[in-house]
């Protein structure tokens, strides 16, 4: 592989060259390690003669493996194929198809979406007696998903940690849950992870044999990945220790879905004789964008030391709007964007609008629409979570999973067919009392009193449907299953007859849906009906992202994580929206938020737009903002400022924060309190800080502090144990 000396700089060239033993590649946004991955892959089976077979290569998304899968598979050939890329879910997948009978479930289990979690939730509510206005489901299902990622069954749960009512009502659901999962013969995504380690833990010999297969093990994004899927790896792992993670702790903005930044800040005290390498040389943007993305990350604390460079130009200054509100801000969106396309000649492609939260869209896409500028939202309703496919892949997986009660309700009455709910309560009523699945009950239905003969005439030529399909499923094309389900059920009539406005685009989708399945068995011969419906629940809403459309991107800064673009906006940059409120009084939610806004600036290649507003219209209020404290942590000299200069950039700017703005304390009258505006205060794990705002708050108050490391917090001074200084 002597094309390596010419394509790879010192230390790029160090980590493909690297062999046995742990290796931690720190690779910095922009510094070509997609790259590294790639010839280290390749390099391992061309110089060091490993087979492909004992390699195993893990990413975050479908898009991420399947680029990678091309890239090696153009440096090595057919031995691509022989190797294990993909996602930590699909990774999970592939072991429970060969070993999910160990845990009592069928190799044709189905995988639940985060629709589908939501409703069986609800459904354990409903048999729980525990109403949404008690608790909200997505309280529960976050309850679920953090227990599952630290372990914790439910029975293990009940049994050592409920303290308290609220406590116990949560282990009764989640313990219902898990036994309706798996009468359902169906898994939730937590558990494409935690079901391989429960095997490994009750099967040493399964463990053995996945040690032995993959004695090579390499793993991108690492700052991202969780408790679960860390555990899972380090048990493969841990017999040859030729484990090769590549990451950014800079770039860890997952928390929420459960990411733990320490698993990449420790694994040198995981693997004693790691080795570790940095990337820091930047290949995407110019000079001025990465001294921008640097002077904002390097107030972090919890991070490891790097800066990046880059042999790229100069560039231009990084361009500040203050807008006078959200309209406005738009409106310089649409008016640069058409500069840039008619002066710079920069396609619509090359341009994306990023944004902390979905909702900032609406105004966005409404400017863009009536400036007739095509635009591609990420991160709206996904294609495959629209209803009229959701409906049909339940008649799929009835046919392939007759556990899954979840489809069955789903479908038993659409379109419909005269079965109401308390017919469908009667059936799962009689299920229960003679221990039979909801399916197994329509062929005892002549059985069953209270139902009309009508009712039952559609039931059993329900069931003949289903069991047919089910037949013909591993004889026939997936294509023509889906055709007689939409034909034989009348599906695609009942929506074409329909007067909903929506009613055409439903159409529209459903024929989408055949040509996608069509699509897929010509890519993928030899696949049944379950591997698409589990390849699908794998897809991510970036996977279905094309980046060749001639349009621009709108998309969260999250979803944005692994893309490039030429020019990139990053709109509503203001305190309380970026960083976000909820995260600014979230233990070290600054850090993640200024990671966050890290990775938005560095996606950006060529030219920078940064956006904030005097004024906001919020649920229905118009409300002052001040800029983002991330703005003035960006040095004045390389900001160009359009329109006004805010005071706070004038005041203070290569400060953390502008105390000259935030010192205009705010005063209540006859209140009573012993904290008062202008009070140094000192905070247990915050330290010193000055108080600029005391307001009553119930029976409590809350005062607002800005602390001279951590910025500006509310907290209440009734468990804030605040000191006065």
């Amino acid at each position: 592989m002597k094309d390596i000396d010419i394509l790879l700089n010192k230390e790029q060239k160090e980590a493909v060259k690297h062999k046995d033993g742990p290796l931690l590649i720190l690779a910095g946004a922009g510094s070509g390690k997609t790259r590294v991955i790639t010839y280290r892959v390749a390099y391992l089976i061309s110089e060091y003669k490993i087979s492909p077979e004992n390699i195993l290569a893990v990413t975050f998304t479908n898009k991420a493996a399947d680029e990678m899968k091309s890239r090696i598979r153009n440096v090595v050939g057919k031995a691509a194929e022989k190797i294990w890329i993909s996602t930590f879910h699909s990774m999970g997948y592939r072991i429970l198809r060969q070993f999910a009978p160990k845990l009592g479930f069928t190799k044709n289990f189905t995988i639940y979406d985060e629709d589908d979690r939501e409703r069986l939730v609800k459904e354990c509510m409903t048999l729980c007696k525990v109403s949404e206005k008690e608790i909200k489901p997505y309280k529960i299902i976050d309850y679920i998903q953090d227990n599952k990622d630290q372990l914790i069954s439910a029975e293990n749960y009940k049994k050592n940690y409920t303290v308290g009512t609220e406590a116990l009502t949560f282990a009764n659901i989640y313990l219902l849950y898990e036994e309706k999962l798996k009468r359902n013969n169906a898994m939730d995504f937590d558990d494409l992870i935690i079901k391989p380690i429960e095997i490994f833990e009750k099967y040493p010999d399964v463990l053995e044999f996945y040690r032995e297969k993959f004695k090579y093990i390499l793993i991108d994004e690492y700052q991202d990945i969780n408790n679960s899927q860390y555990v899972l790896i380090s048990m493969i792992a841990k017999k040859y220790q030729n484990i090769c993670v590549v990451g950014d702790d800079d770039q860890s903005i997952y928390r929420f879905r459960g990411a733990d930044i320490t698993n990449i800040l420790n694994f040198e005290d995981d693997y004693k004789n790691a080795k570790v390498i940095r990337l820091e040389q930047n290949y995407r943007s110019t000079k001025t964008i990465l001294k921008a993305a640097h002077s904002v990350i390097k107030n972090n604390e919890g991070r490891k030391e790097k800066e990046l460079w880059t042999e790229n130009e100069q560039g231009e200054k990084i361009n500040f709007y203050n807008a006078n509100d959200e309209m406005d801000e738009a409106d310089y969106v649409v008016k640069k964007i058409f500069n840039l396309i008619q002066e710079e000649n920069i396609k619509l492609r090359d341009i994306a609008v990023f944004y902390r939260m979905n909702a900032q869209s609406r105004v966005m896409e409404d400017k863009l629409r009536r400036a007739g500028i095509p635009y591609r939202l990420v991160g709206g309703i996904q294609f495959y979570a629209r209803m009229e496919i959701k409906d049909l892949f339940a008649y799929m997986r009835v046919i392939s999973n007759h556990y899954d009660v979840l489809s069955f309700k789903r479908i038993i009455n659409v379109p419909p067919r005269g079965i109401g709910d308390t017919t469908i309560d009667r059936l799962e009523q009689y299920g229960f009392e003679n221990g039979l699945l909801m399916y197994e009950v329509l062929f005892k239905i002549e059985e069953i009193k209270d139902i009309k003969e009508s009712q039952k005439i559609s039931l059993v030529k329900f069931r003949e449907f289903i069991e047919d399909l089910y037949e013909k499923k591993d004889k026939i094309k997936m294509q023509e299953i889906i055709k007689e389900i939409i034909s034989k059920t009348g599906y695609l009539n009942y929506w074409e007859n329909d007067t909903d406005p929506r009613s055409k685009e439903r159409v529209e989708n459903i024929k989408e849906l055949v040509s996608a399945i069509v699509e897929y068995e010509e890519n993928n011969p030899g696949k049944n009906i379950e591997d698409f419906l589990n390849q699908v629940s794998l897809i991510s809403e970036i996977d279905r992202w094309d980046k060749d459309a001639n349009a621009i991107t709108l998309m969260t800064m999250h979803s944005a994580k692994g893309l490039e673009f030429e020019v990139v906006f990053i709109i509503g940059m203001d305190e309380d929206i970026f960083p976000h409120k909820n995260c600014i009084q979230e233990e070290n939610g600054i850090e993640e938020e200024r990671r966050l806004c890290y990775v938005g600036i560095t996606r950006a290649k060529r030219e920078l737009y940064l956006l904030s507003a005097l004024n906001r219209r919020r649920y229905g209020t118009i409300k002052s903002s001040t800029v983002s404290r991330f703005i003035k942590e960006i040095p004045l000299e390389i900001l160009n400022i359009e329109g006004r200069m805010p005071p706070s950039l004038l005041s203070n700017a290569d400060k953390l924060l502008s105390y000259k703005e935030e010192k205009m304390y705010e005063i209540y009258d006859d209140f009573e309190c012993e904290f008062k505006p202008g009070q140094i205060v000192k905070h247990t794990k915050m330290g010193t800080g000055t108080i600029t705002k005391v307001e009553p708050y119930g029976d409590d108050v809350r005062l607002t502090v800005v602390f001279k490391n951590k910025g500006k917090k509310q907290l209440s001074a009734k468990y804030a144990n605040l000191k006065i200084v």
